[in-house]
C-alpha cells in the first residue's frame, strides 16, 4: 500500500476537526489552510473540490470501521463476530464519532450523492447474503444498533440512564442466539 503524503493527513484529520466542532457547512479551503498549516494550493493539490474532500472523510471513516473489524480478528465468514462488531460500534460511547457524524449531516443533506461511498460500502458487505429469516432477523439487530446510534447524535433518545446499557446487553444475547458459531474456512471443515 503506497504511503498516504503527509500534508494530505494533516488535511484530512483538520477537516475532520473542523467538520467535529463547527460542522461541515462551515468548513472552507481558507480556514483549513490556516488550520492545518497547508497552503490551499497544497489542499488542491489533493482535493480540487470541498465535494472531494467531505468524499475523502467519509472514505476514511469506512476505512477505519474497516480497520478496527480486522483489528478485532474477525473472519469475513464469522457472522456473529461481524454483527457484534456492528452492534458495538455503532453503541459505543464515541462522542468524537458523533459529532463529526453530526457534522457531516448539513453536507450530505445538500449533496445526498456524497454518501454513495457508504452505500458501496453496504452494497459490497452484504452482495453475497442470502436473506433467510436468521438473516432477516441480525439485520433487525443491526438497524435498532443503527437507531440508537442515530438517536444518540440527535440527543432525542427516552432512555432513561442506566436503560441503554441494558438495551446494548440485550442486543448481544439476541445477536448470540440468532447467529450461527463462527463458521470454518471450507478447506478446514472435518466430514462427517
Amino acid at each position: 500500500m503506497p504511503r498516504i503524503p503527509k500534508s494530505r493527513q494533516i488535511v484530512l484529520d483538520t477537516a475532520a476537526r473542523i467538520v467535529r466542532e463547527r460542522g461541515a457547512a462551515n468548513l472552507t479551503f481558507e480556514e483549513l489552510s490556516e488550520a492545518s498549516g497547508v497552503t490551499r494550493g497544497g489542499i488542491t493539490y489533493h482535493f480540487a473540490s470541498k465535494r472531494d474532500l467531505l468524499t475523502a472523510l467519509l472514505l476514511r471513516d469506512i476505512e477505519q470501521w474497516q480497520q478496527r473489524e480486522q483489528a478485532a480478528g474477525i473472519a469475513s465468514n464469522d457472522v456473529l463476530g461481524s454483527l457484534l462488531h456492528d452492534v458495538r460500534m455503532h453503541l459505543n460511547d464515541n462522542d468524537e464519532k458523533r459529532r463529526f457524524v453530526s457534522g457531516m449531516l448539513s453536507a450530505v443533506a445538500h449533496d445526498a450523492s456524497l454518501l454513495e461511498p457508504v452505500r458501496l460500502y453496504h452494497r459490497a458487505k452484504f452482495a453475497n447474503v442470502v436473506w433467510d429469516q436468521a438473516t432477516l432477523r441480525r439485520q433487525l439487530l443491526r438497524l435498532a444498533a443503527e437507531g440508537l446510534f442515530w438517536s444518540d447524535v440527535f440527543a432525542c433518545s427516552e432512555l432513561p440512564k442506566g436503560v441503554r446499557a441494558k438495551l446494548v446487553k440485550e442486543l448481544e444475547t439476541l445477536a448470540t442466539e440468532w447467529s450461527p458459531a463462527q463458521q470454518l474456512p471450507k478447506t478446514t471443515r472435518k466430514k462427517k
